[in-house]
């Protein structure tokens, strides 16, 4: 039956354009194509002596052919395969059009030796051939799930799902990118529809390609596949990152790669939507979801504990501080590529400083509640390993900085690392109340990291910034303090309310909160943020003064809790504002 021969089809498809694609990189790398300016033949390869660079463009067109083959091949089984699903179907029909296209362009390129105009469009319509092959394969490789979700696994299905598409999506653009990149005239008109700098590309592609991953791990971290795949487009994605250091004449090397990337990550979101959410307990029906008792009695990872220690939640918050900081200097919009390097190097040292920390306080964390279980504490990771892991990062940051920031913002980030990770886990946790206040030094730093890693050095408006986010930690950790202080007074921290009670701890968080509003708004007086930042700072200062207001006079819990979720949006949305606010003006 044709039916049965659509996925073979499909994936010899996939694998013919691939090749397409990559000898199509070769061709436009080494600009073969100028060698064979007959059509459709290149009879320059047939008549001795032939160059190399002849045969190379000989041999891409041939591909052409085989390619151009199976798809029609592909298109005549889908259509005589009415009972095929549609997503099998219809991209196997469109993709000879596109092929046609393809050779069309191809032609143009060579008739009238457009080939810097035309190679980035004839690539486009290669990677729209590999998706037409690509989401077929994968969709009957993956029987579409049965059980219908609903509540927070529906919500967390369709995270993820968006997640995959999106990355897909910027592995095509990024896939674009290279292959702008390697054309030999960046004068060529079609250039202005790319990203200029193919780094910002890497970068965006990543950071989405980390978010599936992560997002996988949350809620499909027992299905091998899903993991897998999202760890295999990640890597894919990250390794592009060097071939950004060839020259521009070579990079179409890296053109195959990235079209494998994009066929990779079409796969996995494909896949993503198709499989089913829960695996089958053992004993069950067909289409019984496993309970949450199963879900509950599986084990973190080994990778998701190491990456845990890291304490990616909280760094989140400090890069965004981070890569506010950079694009409200004097200096100007950052590139891309020192963003992106400034925010791996931001994340190795909080997360090594993290991992430090976990290590140091094993004998604290098994006393409370909302850290017990942890890898340190609960025994699946040593305090040594943790150590050596948190040190690694640590060492591995300072090389980042040093090599791709300035030499202050390497200082900084290390600066960071001991303050965190020596001075207040080792010292100030264990023996002062003010352990917050002088310890919030820690968390105050990353914006001068940013900062100086654009310019530099430091100035009044960088130090604003750091005392914004100095006054900020006491009003947001105390909150939780208040939440946990039988925690904290069971593993003997000396924290404010454990030390001078609820009343005293409400009343310094209020003081706090005024101080933090008040800095917060100097940055308009001080000339460098304009209005657009100063109202934005007023409103969410009042939210703010509001919710330290209830937690002073009422001391609910629910005033503190609310207090303590807005501490968090209140300091991401206020660095925002500073980037919008500087973009505007």
């Amino acid at each position: 039956m044709p039916s049965n021969r659509l996925h073979p089809l499909a994936v010899a498809g996939s694998l013919a354009t691939l090749a397409v694609i990559i000898s199509g990189g070769l061709v436009t790398a080494t600009n073969s194509a100028s060698s064979c300016p007959t059509w459709p033949l290149c009879t320059e390869a047939l008549v001795a002596p032939a160059t190399p660079m002849a045969w190379l463009a000989f041999a891409h067109r041939a591909l052409v052919l085989v390619a151009m083959v199976l798809g029609v091949m592909g298109a005549a089984a889908a259509w005589r395969s009415p009972e095929a699903e549609r997503w099998a179907r219809l991209p196997l029909l469109v993709a000879p059009l596109l092929g046609l296209a393809e050779v069309a362009a191809g032609a143009v390129m060579v008739k009238l030796r457009l080939y810097d105009a035309a190679d980035v469009s004839h690539l486009a319509l290669a990677l729209l051939v590999l998706a037409c092959q690509v989401v077929p394969a994968a969709v009957l490789a993956q029987p579409a799930a049965v059980e219908r979700l609903g509540g927070r696994a529906a919500r967390e299905a369709r995270r993820l799902g968006g997640l995959a598409w999106w990355t897909a999506g910027a592995t095509g653009v990024l896939a674009l990118a290279l292959s702008a990149r390697a054309i030999m005239a960046p004068t060529a008109a079609v250039l202005t529809l790319l990203p200029a700098n193919a780094g910002g590309a890497v970068a965006m592609a990543s950071l989405l390609a980390s978010g599936t991953l992560w997002q996988t791990w949350r809620t499909r971290r027992a299905d091998g596949l899903l993991l897998g795949g999202a760890l295999a487009v990640l890597l894919l994605t990250v390794t592009q990152a060097p071939l950004l250091l060839l020259a521009p004449s070579t990079a179409g090397l890296s053109v195959g790669l990235g079209a494998l990337l994009w066929g990779a990550a079409l796969a996995l979101a494909v896949v993503t939507m198709r499989r089913p959410v829960m695996a089958l307990a053992p004993g069950r029906a067909q289409g019984e979801p496993v309970r949450a008792a199963a879900k509950a009695e599986r084990q973190p990872s080994l990778l998701s504990d190491y990456i845990s220690l890291t304490k990616p939640k909280v760094i989140s918050l400090l890069l965004v501080t981070t890569a506010a900081a950079m694009y409200i200097t004097e200096a100007g919009a950052p590139s891309l590529w020192l963003v992106l390097w400034t925010m791996v190097g931001g994340y190795l040292a909080a997360g090594g400083a993290g991992a430090i920390n976990c290590a140091f306080d094993a004998d604290i964390d098994i006393n409370m509640g909302r850290t017990s279980r942890r890898p340190v504490p609960s025994g699946r990771i040593s305090s040594r390993d943790a150590m050596i892991f948190g040190l690694a990062l640590s060492a591995l940051s300072v090389v980042v900085m040093l090599a791709f920031t300035t030499p202050l913002a390497a200082f900084f980030s290390t600066l960071g690392i001991v303050y965190y990770a020596w001075a207040y886990t080792q010292w100030l946790k264990r023996s002062t109340w003010q352990n917050i206040v002088i310890g919030g030094g820690a968390g105050a730093i990353p914006p001068l990291v940013g900062w100086t890693a654009v310019t530099g050095q430091l100035s009044i408006a960088a130090v604003l910034l750091f005392a914004i986010v100095f006054y900020w930690t006491p009003p947001h950790f105390w909150a939780l303090a208040l939440v946990k202080q039988k925690d904290y007074a069971r593993a003997g921290v000396p924290m404010l309310p454990v030390v001078a009670g609820e009343a005293e701890t409400r009343w310094q968080i209020l003081v706090y909160s005024a101080m933090l509003v008040a800095l917060s708004l100097l940055l308009t007086p001080l000339g460098a943020m304009g209005w657009v930042y100063l109202a934005c700072a007023v409103a969410m200062g009042a939210i703010f003064m509001r919710y330290a207001w209830d937690v002073w006079r009422k001391g609910d819990q629910a005033s503190i809790w609310g207090l303590y979720k807005y501490s968090l949006l209140y300091l991401a949305l206020l660095f925002v504002a500073m980037v919008v606010d500087r973009a505007v003006l």
